[in-house]
């Protein structure tokens, strides 16, 4: 997103076009629209036009043999799953605005033959399987991102109790030291 633009004040369409707060609007594209600046996910931009037109194509053309159900459920949504299981479960950032247009397109056509295979084989197997991959790859990715935060928060605790005084050491900084007793000055003296 170009710095020398106005600040962004987003609406409720705003929010719905580009489903990214404010401070993640570099992971859309901007539009121009008379006096105003529209911002779009990338990977919507190219998920919603391709999963129409994917749809469109499959009901044009009929049921689709066995082969192509498959291929067209799972092949096209690799892509965006690694990209985005990736991006999770490591934590790194999220990748340059050309990555999510093209894994959206990939998305776009898995969405569209979802639903063109759902309009002849209502829950058939290739359905059901590409459901229960979704499933798991998010369940996996969760996982693997729980367990990175917890190692993370469990070494930050282990730090701050490396760097914690010991009972002794507390205690002796936080009573002041008394003078000796008059029993103990006589001790000493007499």
């Amino acid at each position: 997103m170009p710095t020398d633009l106005p600040p962004v004040r987003q609406g409720f369409f705003g929010l719905l076009l580009s489903h990214h707060p404010e401070d993640k609007l570099h992971l859309c594209y901007s539009f121009k629209m008379g006096r105003r600046r529209v911002f779009f996910c990338a990977r919507c931009l190219a998920l919603i036009p391709t999963m129409f037109l994917t749809l469109l194509a499959g009901r044009l053309s009929g049921p689709w043999p066995a082969w192509l159900e498959w291929g067209l459920l799972f092949g096209p949504i690799l892509p965006a799953m690694i990209d985005w299981g990736t991006a999770t479960a490591t934590g790194k950032p999220e990748r340059a605005n050309w990555v999510r247009f093209t894994t959206g397109l990939g998305l776009g056509i898995g969405a569209g033959a979802f639903l063109h295979i759902n309009t002849y084989a209502l829950l058939s197997k290739p359905i059901m399987a590409q459901f229960v991959f979704l499933l798991t790859t998010v369940w996996m990715v969760w996982l693997v991102s729980y367990s990175r935060r917890s190692r993370q928060r469990r070494e930050g605790r282990l730090k701050r109790q490396k760097n914690r005084p010991s009972l002794e050491e507390f205690m002796r900084q936080a009573m002041p030291e008394e003078p000796d007793s008059p029993t103990d000055q006589r001790k000493d003296g007499g």
